[in-house]
């Protein structure tokens, strides 16, 4: 079993907790957002023991920045130093930039995939992921970087790609998604994979394992849930200027409405329904950064939970972003947007969409058991605040009952802080509900990291197991968990394909410069499996 977290580092140096006296500030990105990626591997040996390893994902841009000893990427600076007001108070608060557009061929090449928002693991390959750019594969064993990936020629090198891996466990399918963005109209493809990372042969001739609609306007999408028919995206209202395609300032040129949202349903391939649009109704707060948690079909109605960020008290403008992002609890106050926990309802029949708010309290990062994925949910877990419904960063855990509305929590000490919490199933589970719940804990005084273990039962009971990790790891954003028997790698494959991965990277720039994808071919490494089946990297 193994579990894989995405960490975002907060310095250019790529040296963990790099922030004693003598740091040089120039190194500094100036949101953690804009931080390189790195992901964190930890995978439990079924006789007591466990095997962690960290290492960062090996960008195009990570490794020319490494070359020339400075940062070179830094183009999006200009929209940060904006401030927090921007796009009502959400704009710098999105896991990428608010304005995906610059994004497209030759506006401006000084942006760069951080490859820092999610790693998942489907059909044998380990992905890191990044709004609007391309995913890089991973090693499972070493987490070395092996390149950017096309997935097998299904996309474009420069195709926008999302960040966001939605699993259907009935189906056992996989879905991803890729916006193109324009002024006036966008495109928007979902791609549904089988369990082997092949697009599933269902759909209309020639776009099979695909579904392909237009929306309406420059679409700013970050997020995607899936149901057993349909695949749901926000779109909040986005205004351009006359200078959308020629300013190098996305953040002046475009803008957030206070208008409703429009939800939209993709009909998933096979399924045989219609692409539905219809309006969220506005209460004030825009509805621009919804982070997603399941969505599910009951009847001829449709359930969306998620996350709302409420940036209003940020529509004034504020300093701009510099380094260190938050100093004190009166400057996160100040930059960060108030969160909760919404549900939202669509009646099919009538054409209509609800929402309620489920919970005032500050919550982060919320996901259910992977088993109940596309389907109706129980429970959802997730961070929390330590200040109940008062802004907050992420420190505790906690269990939202769907049922009963209430909540299981657990909060530790005032200088600890917990990321992410990821359902994992007992390898014997009394029931569906039986497993555990694991996070990564940050100790603020000892600067050094715990990986904490809860019973999913009794999460204010506290954690039945604390692993020490050895060392400090910087704060994240989404990973995942899998129990696939092919993930199942002993101490000592993981340590020696470590070992070598390690020799590679410590060549330096030399080895980075080698071409061994077989593009002369015309194949990339990535298609190999494509092309000559399962067993080329097994």
């Amino acid at each position: 079993m193994v579990m894989l977290i995405h960490i975002i580092s907060h310095n250019f140096k790529n040296v963990l907790l790099q922030r004693s006296d003598g740091q040089n500030l120039e190194r500094m990105v100036q949101h953690p957002f804009e931080a390189d990626g790195g992901v964190l591997g930890v995978t439990f040996q079924g006789n007591g023991t466990v095997t962690t390893r960290f290492r960062y994902v090996r960008t195009i841009a990570f490794t020319n920045e490494r070359r020339k000893g400075q940062r070179l990427y830094k183009a999006m600076d200009s929209t940060r130093e904006l401030g927090y007001g921007i796009a009502e108070g959400i704009g710098n608060e999105i896991h990428t930039p608010l304005y995906r557009h610059h994004l497209l061929p030759g506006l401006n090449k000084k942006r760069k995939n951080t490859s820092n928002t999610r790693v998942v693991y489907w059909g044998k390959r380990l992905l890191s992921m990044w709004e609007g750019g391309a995913p890089y594969k991973l090693d499972g064993l070493a987490l070395s970087t092996e390149g950017r990936s096309q997935l097998g020629g299904v996309l474009a090198e420069k195709d926008p790609f999302g960040s966001k891996m939605v699993i259907d466990p009935v189906k056992d399918r996989a879905l991803m998604y890729k916006v193109v963005q324009d002024a006036k109209s966008s495109e928007l493809t979902v791609y549904e994979f089988n369990n082997k990372f092949r697009l599933v042969e269902e759909g209309e001739k020639g776009e099979e394992g695909k579904s392909t609609v237009d929306l309406p306007g420059l679409a700013m999408i970050s997020d995607m849930a899936v149901t057993t028919n349909y695949a749901l995206f926000v779109q909040p209202k986005v205004s351009t200027s006359m200078q959308f395609m020629f300013a190098k300032e996305p953040g002046k040129v475009l803008s957030t409405e206070k208008a409703p949202a429009i939800l939209h349903l993709v009909p998933r391939v096979g399924s045989n329904k219609e692409a539905v649009s219809l309006e969220i109704p506005f209460d004030g707060v825009v509805d621009a950064n919804l982070q997603f948690i399941n969505a599910y079909e009951e009847g001829n109605k449709v359930v969306l939970d998620a996350i709302r960020s409420d940036g209003l008290k940020k529509s004034s403008p504020t300093k701009s972003s510099e380094w260190p992002f938050v100093s004190s609890r009166a400057d996160y106050d100040e930059k960060a947007s108030n969160r909760s926990l919404w549900r939202y309802e669509i009646d099919l029949s009538s054409g209509t969409v609800s929402k309620r708010k489920l919970s005032d309290i500050q919550c982060f990062f919320g996901g259910v058991k992977p088993s109940q994925s596309t389907q109706k949910h129980d429970h959802i877990f997730m961070a929390i605040g330590g200040l109940g419904d008062d802004t907050a960063p992420p420190q505790g855990i906690a269990k939202f009952d769907c049922n009963s509305e209430s909540i299981d929590s657990w909060m530790p000490e005032a200088y600890e802080f917990c990321g992410e919490p990821m359902f994992a199933p007992k390898v014997n589970p009394s029931s569906e509900d039986d497993g555990y719940v694991l996070t990564v804990l940050f100790n603020g005084k000892s600067e050094q990291s715990e990986l904490v273990v809860f019973e999913s039962s009794e999460i204010s009971a506290g954690p039945v197991c604390r692993i020490p990790l050895g060392i400090g790891v910087p704060h994240g954003l989404h990973g995942c968990f899998t129990d696939s028997e092919e993930a199942a790698w002993s101490f000592e494959e993981i340590q020696r394909r470590a070992k070598l991965a390690d020799k590679i990277e410590s060549r330096g720039n030399r080895w980075n410069e080698v071409k061994s994808d077989f593009s002369g071919l015309g194949l990339r490494f990535d298609d190999m499996e494509e092309y000559f089946g399962d067993s080329f990297l097994s």
